[in-house]
């Protein structure tokens, strides 16, 4: 045994933001089936343009299908591209942008030399240490799932598709010019002149042209707008449709977050009612509310252990568990107050909101989740208020939700009350079960159950499977003690990159919905 207590077989390669309770998971599984073919790192819309360029011109005329060849044009290009963004624009979410900026600011001649850089020489710094670049990172995935790319026979290396990749280069192609070749000519040569990166300057992701072939062959992507789309195409198309709607309803550019509240409340945050939605974007307004509320219900969870880590850092030798708990439980009891003496009165202390989303009510969803988030601060402990907003949060969807477990099991995939996965629907579950239990009883179980001994779970199969050593607290001798901390988050839905995208391609402008956005959302 190591001095740490720990087998030595094990290779502890300590991890933070892996999940802690492995409640995210259907989240993640959710915003997937809601947005596929973007991702968190697909930031530039352009991007998927220049690779549908980049392999129609490598499949016909490279004359190399090895990896090795199509790797070194690969990112070749992307070390330029890196370089004539930053050289001009400096737009953001453009691969290698920070050492494009090195670069350019350290070289003083006529000629900058980026091919050392890009051809994986370990004595060089690289512009990205990713092996296939952003392509590899980011884009690749999503370029197959929207059709723009596609594996042939004989060979790795990817080209485009006839029914979608082929216009789609040659529409890159059409709106860069003359551009194009130079760009050609620099990744062969792998340097570029100052004055040629000024030529390039066509083809940075901010200058697709409004009234292009290139912009509306982005939107026909986005949008499903192929006779034979797909249904994982039709869900982007009717996701992207709700965010042109949100932005319409709230009148401004939106951030991500207005768009997932607008979605959840069918409100803005002053509680104006949206206009009526058509029934497939009711249908596709249900899957965002049960990814959302899922969100709300495991960072409700997570805040409750990070409450429980903060308590047992107060016992720097370790503390048994049954000792821990109580004094958690008691804590929490405490905070409540004596009146609250089953979840069943926590539940009838709360008038639920009309409005989800707004600042006005204290037992609004909006409100007790940024009190819950406070927990998200590893560097100060928590206090049992924020395991109070937890708590009430979760009895504000208990009430709000319960009667629509059967359409939400429907929707989140769940299996009965497997072990194995825990989401809205078994929490919600869980607690009708136990909603008339003495209040420090149903505390206990809750916290025992649900959420230390679910920690332990996960960290157990992520040891197991992945090699990560997850664990935040461990068990020696009948007592545990605090090991590392991880508080509550929000998952990430890929509205981000969506609304940079619909920006991209002029649908969305800094007033919020553009005269084009209007025509998408018409169908025009």
């Amino acid at each position: 045994m190591s001095s740490m207590g720990e087998p030595q077989w094990t290779r502890r390669e300590e991890r933070r933001g892996l999940d802690p309770l492995g409640m995210q998971s259907t989240s993640v599984s959710q915003y997937q089936r809601l947005v596929p073919g973007i991702s968190n790192v697909t930031l530039r819309m352009r991007y998927y343009g220049l690779y549908a360029w980049l392999t129609d011109y490598y499949a016909k005329h490279s004359g190399d299908p090895s990896v090795a060849g199509w790797q070194k044009f690969l990112r070749r290009s992307e070390a330029l591209y890196a370089l004539l963004t930053q050289a001009k624009t400096q737009d953001t979410g453009v691969a290698g942008s920070r050492w494009a900026r090195r670069k350019l600011a350290a070289t003083s001649g006529a000629w900058i030399s980026f091919s050392i850089h890009a051809d994986n020489d370990p004595s060089e710094p690289q512009y990205l240490k990713q092996a296939f670049g952003a392509y590899g990172a980011a884009y690749g995935t999503q370029l197959f799932a929207t059709g723009i790319l596609c594996s042939v026979e004989h060979h790795d290396v990817p080209v485009p598709t006839p029914e979608i990749g082929d216009g789609l280069a040659a529409a890159f192609a059409a709106a860069i010019g003359g551009a194009g070749e130079c760009f050609l000519k620099a990744v062969e040569r792998g340097s570029v002149s100052r004055s040629e990166l000024e030529e390039l300057a066509v083809m940075v992701p901010s200058a697709i042209e409004p009234e292009s072939l290139e912009r509306n062959m982005y939107e026909a992507i986005l949008f499903a707008r192929a006779p034979d789309s797909s249904p994982s195409d039709l869900a982007r198309s009717m996701s992207l449709r709700l965010v042109l709607r949100a932005t319409d309803w709230l009148g401004y550019m939106p951030a991500a977050s207005d768009i997932r509240w607008a979605l959840y409340a069918l409100r803005d945050s002053d509680g104006v009612e949206v206009e009526s939605l058509s029934d497939e974007e009711m249908a596709q307004r249900f899957t965002w509310l049960a990814y959302h509320v899922n969100d709300l219900c495991h960072a409700c969870y997570e805040a409750l252990l990070k409450y429980i880590l903060d308590v047992l850092e107060g016992f720097p030798g370790g503390v048994a568990l049954d000792k821990l708990l109580q004094v958690v439980v008691a804590r929490i009891v405490k905070a409540l107050g004596a009146e609250m003496q089953t979840f069943a009165h926590l539940c009838d202390d709360i008038t639920l909101p009309e409005n989800p989303w707004t600042e006005e009510k204290d037992d609004s969803e909006f409100n007790l989740i940024n009190e819950v988030l406070q927990g998200a601060n590893l560097s100060s402990a928590t206090n049992a208020e924020v395991a109070v907003a937890a708590l009430r949060l979760l009895a504000v969807l208990f009430k709000r939700f319960t009667p629509e477990l059967p359409a939400l099991d429907a929707e989140l995939k769940l299996v009965g009350d497997s072990p194995f996965v825990q989401s809205i629907c078994t929490e919600l579950r869980f607690l009708q079960a136990h909603r008339d239990a003495p209040l420090p009883q149903l505390l206990h179980s809750l916290l025992k159950v649900r959420v230390i001994d679910r920690h332990l779970w996960v960290a157990i199969q992520k040891l197991r499977h992945q090699g990560d050593y997850t664990f935040l607290l461990e068990t020696d001798n009948g007592r545990v003690r605090l090991r590392s901390k991880d508080g509550p988050v929000l998952t990430n839905p890929r509205l981000a990159s969506s609304i940079r995208f619909l920006d991209d391609i002029h649908l969305l402008g800094p007033d919020g919905l553009t005269d084009l956005g209007r025509r998408a959302l018409e169908g025009v």
